[in-house]
């Protein structure tokens, strides 16, 4: 989103980490060189001209900021498009960083004031590590789950495909009523520990994932118990364990997709409650330093 994606993952991720850095840097030093020419003094305090203005400059920075949830809430209404509205999130936040760094005279005060200053810093650092997720998490997602399918839907295809292999087992098992043999194509001790393979371990796994602690959700140990099952069933028995492998490896993407999609939006959950607390300490803060400004 701040980069573009033509470039390589790595070359995205550090470009932000050096933009954050020379944003930053810029920004002090071209205080510190108004400072230098007898613009304003140096260092800056909290309630000098210098710092005032960087405080009403930041608060600005961060009411637009916040402004980007109203415009979720009315995605309808034409307010302009999302990708230029993130672009100008991310750089207004690197900008507005240096900016309140240098209101704070580049220190701690009060406890409010503390306590805003680490909320403001907890914010900018959540919202350049989920910058950094979505540079990286989609290309891993496209390279290593081929068979990537809608997240909220997995359990649900999960359970499907559970009845699925409830069916492959049977099918060796036993023998359906419209079948001309007598016997199913499996039995005895070997149809025995097909059903407690089905019903220990492959169900539960394909109906809750990682959540079942099936032995099948590490792929080494999947593929030495079906190759092992494999061996010992007869040659037509084996298209039916190569596809219930198929499904277990399946869910096993999925898994795989869960826990990336999780990585992808779980920093959300940190950065937008921070965000809403940090704003409300900062008026806060603001109409308390009225009344002794």
């Amino acid at each position: 989103m701040l980069l573009g994606k033509t470039k390589s993952i790595q070359w995205r991720i550090t470009s932000i980490l050096f933009a954050t850095l020379g944003v930053t840097a810029a920004v002090i030093a071209i205080a510190a060189a108004g400072a230098a020419v007898g613009f304003w003094v140096w260092p800056p305090q909290p309630s000098s001209a210098l710092g005032v203005s960087c405080g009403l400059i930041g608060g600005a920075i961060v009411f637009f900021e916040m402004a980007i949830l109203p415009r979720k809430w009315f995605r309808g209404k034409r307010l302009g498009r999302t990708r230029a509205w993130m672009k100008w999130h991310i750089w207004m936040g690197l900008i507005c960083l240096p900016i309140i760094l240098i209101h704070a005279g580049f220190g701690f005060g009060g406890p409010l004031t503390t306590t805003t200053l680490v909320l403001f810093l907890a914010v900018t650092a959540s919202g350049i590590w989920g910058l950094v997720m979505q540079q990286w998490l989609p290309q891993k997602m496209l390279a290593e789950i081929p068979g990537e399918t809608v997240a909220v839907q997995i359990n649900r295809l999960g359970d499907y495909h559970a009845i699925e292999a409830a069916r492959l087992i049977d099918s060796l098992v036993t023998v359906p009523p419209e079948a001309e043999t007598a016997e199913p194509m499996i039995t005895g001790a070997l149809a025995a520990e097909l059903v407690g393979f089905r019903d220990e371990a492959v169900l539960p796994y394909l109906r809750l994932g990682n959540r079942s602690n099936s032995a099948l959700a590490a792929q080494a140990e999947a593929e030495q118990r079906f190759a092992r099952l494999r061996e010992s069933v007869p040659p037509a028995a084996r298209p039916a364990l190569d596809r219930l492998e198929e499904l277990v490896s399946l869910r096993r993407r999925w898994d795989s997709q869960a826990r990336i999609n999780f990585w992808l939006h779980n920093w959300l959950l940190l950065h937008l409650p921070l965000s809403v607390a940090m704003t409300g300490l900062m008026i806060l803060h603001a109409v308390r330093a009225l009344k002794y400004w």
